[in-house]
């Protein structure tokens, strides 16, 4: 229950990524969109997005799917069937009623995407750094 106390400001750094890159690419746009050295502000900015992407996913279908204290309810709601779940984990997310999956095919592959995606951006984000700065003319 703790991801609802995070999904607001999550939302928002989110929300603040998407902007940051729409406005890097419009800036890149707007000086022709010429090759140049790795920048680390979009690799930042997408690691933010994946993580707070992923985040934002696996939370909202945790508040869904998972049983919490009635979990009879949320076989009842998913299924139509009033029973408890057979059963339930974390990672990877899994609820089974009545000896279906209720949690969707696809959340849990777009979680590990999406966190492998930032782990990947924020890898390359020291090396764009050295790259950008050791590159720079003296002064």
């Amino acid at each position: 229950m703790l991801f609802v106390l995070f999904a607001l400001p999550a939302a928002l750094v989110l929300a603040a990524t998407v902007i940051g890159l729409v406005a890097h690419a419009v800036r890149r746009l707007r000086e022709g969109g010429r090759p140049r050295l790795a920048s680390p502000r979009p690799l930042a900015l997408g690691t933010g997005f994946a993580a707070t992407s992923a985040f934002l996913i696996f939370s909202h279908a945790d508040l869904l799917y998972s049983p919490g204290m009635y979990g009879d309810k949320t076989c009842m709601a998913r299924m139509g069937v009033r029973d408890y779940p057979d059963s339930h984990s974390y990672f990877p997310l899994s609820t089974v009623c009545g000896g279906v999956e209720i949690v969707p095919v696809w959340i849990n592959p777009a979680v590990v995407a999406l966190l492998a995606l930032a782990a990947v951006t924020l890898a390359a984000l020291p090396f764009a750094y050295v790259v950008r700065h050791s590159s720079a003319r003296p002064a």
